[in-house]
């Protein structure tokens, strides 16, 4: 099929030009014939009918291409969740995925395309979306330490990506016991957890950290859950955590008071 970056020259070169914002999806995939890739495309129309959205895919280098029209980067992880989704409901992913914005990712659209390409020849875990960012390259060992203990995957994945996007160092746990584990491992300064865990819940899980914790340098504990109930909430308090979100959550408010509580 086609070259990907030359297919995606025009588009990029006009975003940058009119200083638009775009996302960038790349991934890794094998059998995507034309008919396969026009499915997916149809598919994803109906799950995001108001994303405009260009797909290439370079049968030289196995790599589907998507460029995302005025999305940034949070916008187009969530699209990118979708795209891997489809990919591996017909079986056509084959690696990693990676995912960019301009201008947020990178101060040229072009270059960024490139070095996306280049880093996607280097091999990565099965499935994994990978975020590119040139702003934050050097930025690991001076973050703050978030640990994200929660058994839904997509919403740990989309937390991690986002956080890492805002400079933190985060580690990820899906039950309560690796949560445990995790904590003791990395001394995080601040723990999101829901409520509803695997193995040992998050009642519990606070408790383990409380019981655990440098009273020196205590971590913070944010509760993230679909509880609303008013005895969960208490009781979260009441066990040590130092603030309650409840789901449907925004993204940018969890950031605030992620910030607020690690100053």
């Amino acid at each position: 099929m086609s070259n990907l970056a030359q297919s995606f020259y025009q588009f990029l070169t006009y975003y940058e030009a009119s200083q638009l914002s775009c996302g960038v999806i790349l991934a890794k995939c094998k059998n995507l014939t034309k008919e396969l890739l026009e499915n997916v495309k149809q598919d994803l129309e109906k799950d995001r009918p108001n994303v405009a959205a260009q797909f290439v895919y370079d049968q030289s280098k196995n790599i589907l291409g998507v460029i995302l029209d005025e999305q940034k980067l949070g916008d187009t992880h969530f699209y990118c969740l979708l795209v891997k989704e489809h990919l591996l409901k017909r079986s056509l992913l084959a690696g990693s995925l990676m995912v960019a914005s301009f201008p947020e990712s990178a101060e040229s659209a072009g270059q960024m395309l490139m070095r996306m390409i280049q880093e996607m020849k280097e091999p990565g875990g099965f499935g994994e979306i990978m975020i590119y960012d040139r702003h934050f390259e050097g930025r690991a060992d001076e973050a703050a330490r978030i640990l994200l203990v929660n058994h839904d995957e997509t919403v740990t994945e989309f937390l991690r990506i986002f956080l890492q996007r805002k400079g933190y160092h985060v580690f990820v746990a899906s039950d309560g016991m690796d949560g445990v584990n995790k904590f003791q491992e990395v001394t995080p300064d601040l723990v999101i957890t829901d409520l509803n865990l695997p193995i040992i819940n998050g009642y519990q899980l606070i408790e383990r950290i409380k019981e655990t914790a440098d009273s020196e340098h205590p971590s913070k504990i944010v509760v993230l859950t679909d509880r609303r109930l008013e005895e969960d909430v208490s009781k979260s308090f009441a066990l040590g955590a130092s603030d309650y979100i409840s789901k449907p959550f925004s993204p940018i408010e969890l950031e605030a008071r992620v910030k607020r509580l690690i100053s």
